[in-house]
């Protein structure tokens, strides 16, 4: 073989083994794939670089080693038992976590109440029979209707063996707000036809709103989320008594 040919084959093998070293994902790619959201570089021991972020809106702690060969999940103590992480989580996490909590509400099952230009957005998970629902639609109505307001309702089943087959037929109505409108005039005295069978694109659904509900910690109907006029998430269980703080 000539010198030509030997040089080429060289510079072929140092480029295959390059590529190959590339085709390896970093532990930050591997973990990014697994759901973990990276949000603000932190402070590490030597050898390592750490990171705050969250995965699946749990706030956590993870520190690489340089060398790509391990990772910890987990909270940094110093000598003196101190935790390093709790200040890095509050102060860069929080709110990314906030931030994905809301876009999580965006995508759930919902049905649409009020014009959805309205500024002040509230999330409320209802089920079919929950009077305490039924008794928050009335009491909404001014609001909504002020266009100032809109409810988004996450439909759950929680309280009756009915609730589901109930929920699954607002879902899937061809129009959905206007099922939900008339049944919450009647005070849910009317009830809602069953479906059965249920599709499984809405069972789905379903369960996935119940998911997020218990997630999020609530555990009766109705329960909100909405962001206050400073941009700031608020939560509430059952019928305010306040209701402008909610709705202004």
């Amino acid at each position: 073989m000539n010198a030509h040919l030997k040089l080429m084959s060289g510079l072929i093998l140092s480029l295959s083994a390059a590529q190959a070293f590339a085709a390896v994902p970093t532990i930050k790619q591997k973990l990014e794939k697994e759901g973990f959201s990276f949000v603000k570089q932190i402070e590490a021991p030597a050898q390592m670089t750490g990171w705050a972020g969250h995965m699946q809106q749990n706030p956590a702690t993870v520190f690489i080693s340089n060398d790509q060969k391990y990772y910890i999940i987990g909270d940094l103590h110093n000598a003196k038992g101190d935790n390093l992480t709790v200040d890095a989580l509050n102060k860069h996490v929080k709110q990314s976590v906030l931030d994905d909590v809301w876009k999580s509400l965006g995508k759930s099952a919902y049905i649409q109440d009020g014009n959805v230009n309205a500024p002040r957005i509230i999330y409320v998970f209802s089920d079919p029979n929950c009077p305490y629902c039924h008794m928050f639609w009335e009491k909404a109505r001014p609001y909504v209707k002020s266009g100032k307001v809109q409810l988004r309702h996450i439909q759950v089943a929680v309280i009756r063996p009915e609730s589901r087959g109930q929920a699954a037929t607002l879902l899937a109505a061809a129009n959905p707000a206007k099922v939900f409108e008339e049944f919450n005039a009647t005070k849910g005295k009317q009830k809602l036809k069953e479906m059965k069978p249920i599709p499984a694109n809405i069972a789905q659904k379903i369960e996935s709103n119940e998911e997020m509900m218990t997630k999020y910690g609530f555990y009766a109907t109705p329960a909100m989320i909405w962001k206050n006029s400073k941009g700031q998430m608020e939560t509430a269980s059952g019928v305010p008594k306040d209701l402008k703080g909610i709705f202004q």
